[in-house]
C-alpha cells in the first residue's frame, strides 16, 4: 500500500477543529471520549501532521469566511501531539488567511494564502515563507507526490491553477466546469478529483496529462449554486468520499471506477472527512450541528456519533 504523507492510515486518536469555538479538540477513537482541549489564538480551520508525524500544523484562518473575512489571520499553529499543547505560531508575513494546508515529500508545509492570491512554500522550521502567485484567491489544495505537483482550486473560478513542486511556479491551469471546490489526489499521486462549485458532480483527473477522464453525478445530491463541496480518498486508495454542505449528504465513490456505491443524508453542513485505523470506517465532521459522525466505507451506515465544540470542520485520525 502506497502511504501518502497527508493522508496517512489513521490510529488510535481523533483531533477535531471547531473553528467557530476557537479550538482544537482531542478524543480517544475507541471510546469518542474527549482526552483534550486547547483553546487558539483565532479560527482555526485545516489540518496537515508533519512529516515526522508528531506534530499537526493548523491553519488559522480568522473570523469570517471566504469572500466575507473581514478579520483574515496570517498565522499556522505548530501543536505537539505528544503533549497536546500549542508548541508556536508560524507568522506567514501578511494577513492572506491560511486555509487549506499540505506536506510535500521534503517536508516543505504548503498552504493557501487566499487574500493573497497567491500559495505559500513555507519551511516549518525556520518560519521562512516563499510566495507563488497563482492569480486567483485558492481555498484548498493538494499535493501529487509522484507528479511533483501542487493543485489549488478557486471557489469564484472555474480552473485548479498546477504548481510545479520543484519550479514553484504556476505550469498550468485545468479548466473546470461548474466551478472548482474542495479536490483530493489519490493516495498514488496519479489521479486528481475536483467537486464542482455550482453542479452535483465529481470530476477526475490525470496528475500527468491534466486531461479529465471522469464526470459522475453525486446521487442523492442534486446541488444547488455556491454550494461548497469536499473531498478525500482513503489512505488505501479505495474509496472517495465527498460531502455536499447544503445538500447535507455524503457520498461514497470506488475511486478507481468512480461508481458511487453508497450514499446518506447528514446532519446540517457536512464538510470535512477522516479516516479509521481499521480500513472500514471512515468521519465526517457537520459543521453546524457540531456533531461528527463515524460511518461504514462500504455501506454508508452511521454507526457512532459524538458531539464537538461548535463549528467542527476538519478531522485527523493518528
Amino acid at each position: 500500500m502506497i502511504i501518502d504523507p497527508n493522508n496517512r492510515p489513521g490510529g488510535p486518536n481523533l483531533i477535531v477543529t471547531a473553528k467557530s469555538a476557537n479550538k482544537i479538540q482531542f478524543f480517544d477513537a475507541a471510546a469518542l471520549a474527549l482526552t483534550g482541549e486547547l483553546d487558539m489564538p483565532a479560527s482555526t480551520h485545516e489540518m496537515i501532521r508533519s512529516a515526522d508525524g508528531k506534530k499537526i500544523y493548523a491553519s488559522v484562518y480568522g473570523g469570517g469566511i471566504f469572500g466575507k473575512n473581514k478579520e483574515p489571520d496570517r498565522r499556522i499553529a505548530v501543536i505537539d501531539l505528544a503533549s497536546k499543547s500549542l508548541e508556536r505560531l508560524i507568522d506567514v508575513g501578511d494577513n492572506v488567511a491560511p486555509h487549506s494546508v499540505m506536506m510535500d515529500v521534503r517536508g516543505l508545509l504548503w498552504s493557501t494564502a487566499e487574500l493573497g492570491n497567491a500559495v505559500l512554500a513555507i519551511d516549518p522550521e525556520t518560519g521562512k515563507v516563499e510566495r507563488i502567485d497563482v492569480g486567483g484567491a485558492p481555498h484548498w489544495i493538494a499535493v501529487s507526490h509522484a507528479a511533483g505537483k501542487l493543485f489549488a482550486s478557486f471557489k469564484t473560478k472555474e480552473t485548479v491553477a498546477v504548481i510545479d513542486l520543484n519550479g514553484r511556479r504556476v505550469i498550468d491551469k485545468i479548466p473546470i466546469p461548474h466551478g472548482a471546490e474542495g479536490i483530493a489526489v489519490s493516495p498514488d499521486g496519479w489521479a486528481l478529483y475536483v467537486c464542482a462549485h455550482h453542479k452535483g458532480v465529481v470530476h477526475a483527473f490525470d496528475t500527468r496529462t491534466h486531461a479529465r477522464h471522469h464526470t459522475v453525478d453525486i446521487e442523492g445530491a442534486p446541488g444547488e449554486a455556491n454550494q461548497l463541496r469536499r473531498a478525500r480518498v482513503s489512505p488505501d486508495g479505495r474509496y472517495l468520499c465527498v460531502s455536499s454542505h447544503v445538500d447535507n449528504y455524503a457520498a461514497v465513490y470506488d475511486a478507481h471506477t468512480l461508481k458511487q456505491t453508497c450514499g446518506f443524508p447528514t446532519p446540517k453542513a457536512p464538510m470535512g472527512f477522516g479516516f479509521a485505523a481499521d480500513g472500514k470506517h471512515a468521519y465526517l465532521c457537520c459543521h453546524d450541528a457540531a456533531l461528527t459522525l463515524e460511518f461504514e466505507l462500504t455501506r454508508g451506515r452511521v454507526t457512532r456519533e459524538f458531539d464537538t465544540a461548535a463549528g467542527c470542520e476538519f478531522i485527523v485520525a493518528c
